[in-house]
């Protein structure tokens, strides 16, 4: 059976950028074996706030961190940024635990302590995400044949992804992306970014380059939270995180696509927000990609 799902994709023919719909058409071809490859999977988690109201994004990062890991992602493939003050803050009624919208289990226990506190930059993002060992920490040695996945959790502005003091800005991402390209860092590699007008970020990606991005945000859309906490008086994700999280506990990686997560889970995320859609951008193939070749071992 063809299934279908509307969602935005923001086209720039000639740079003359214009916002088009589309239907995209998953068959049941995507649910066939997936890929085999040669290469390693790598995996960059970076939640870009700090403090106590912006509980949310470390949850989402460390919980995502766990459902890869049980998937058996080693450590030295997985590159977790994250200010790391929310566990032990003073307002945590459960000292050194974070808990998500998965499941009511710790999910901070064991996350890698790659990047923390004033570490959490975007100039050591891009030197981690390119291989660069000028941080003096871990960083992604991917090589020709590897696939990245890359999911960013935290705050947005139009034309930013704000990190805890600094702002990363779209020609910085876009221009690591297509150096790597050009390097051969990768074979294929996927994006999803969760903030507000995070759309505005990917606008100048090349569908050349063999990297799909998901954002949560068209242009002027800013993020949901969802999911408040009553004992921490905290919301827990956001409905776009928290549709994937939930997604990919019980997906089955060999057999779910990317893009069942629209299909089966976003379609719900866009009949209760009629006015907020998320966007595709670069090569909209790789979303036909099953979980397992980017998310397992």
């Amino acid at each position: 059976m063809t299934a279908y799902i509307k969602i935005v994709r923001l086209e720039a023919p000639e740079n003359n950028w214009t916002d088009t719909e589309k239907h995209l058409i998953l068959s049941t071809d995507c649910f066939g074996k997936a890929q085999e490859m040669s290469g390693k999977k790598w995996a960059l988690l970076v939640a870009g706030s700090k403090g106590w109201e912006n509980y949310r994004h470390q949850a989402n990062v460390c919980c995502l961190y766990q459902i890869i890991k049980k998937h058996g992602i080693p450590d030295e493939q997985i590159v977790v940024m994250m200010y790391d003050d929310i566990a032990t803050n003073p307002q945590n009624p459960t000292n050194g635990v974070i808990v998500s919208v998965v499941g009511d289990t710790d999910v901070y226990s064991g996350v890698p302590k790659d990047y923390t506190g004033e570490d959490v930059t975007p100039d050591n993002f891009l030197a981690a995400l390119q291989g660069d060992d000028s941080t003096g920490k871990k960083v992604i040695k991917s090589e020709a044949n590897d696939n990245i996945y890359v999911f960013m959790s935290g705050l947005g502005t139009e034309g930013t992804f704000k990190f805890p003091e600094q702002l990363l800005c779209p020609a910085d991402l876009i221009g690591a992306i297509n150096n790597m390209h050009n390097e051969n860092k990768f074979s294929k590699m996927v994006i999803f970014m969760s903030s507000s007008y995070s759309a505005t970020m990917f606008q100048q990606l090349s569908g050349h380059v063999n990297v799909f991005a998901l954002t949560s945000c068209g242009l002027t859309d800013e993020n949901c939270p969802t999911d408040l906490d009553p004992n921490r008086n905290v919301f827990l994700s956001d409905k776009f995180s928290s549709a994937w999280l939930n997604f990919t506990y019980t997906a089955d990686f060999n057999k779910e696509p990317f893009h069942s997560l629209i299909n089966h889970k976003q379609a719900n995320y866009l009949e209760q927000n009629p006015n907020l859609c998320p966007c595709q951008f670069g090569n909209e193939e790789i979303c036909h990609c099953h979980l397992s070749e980017f998310l397992q071992n």
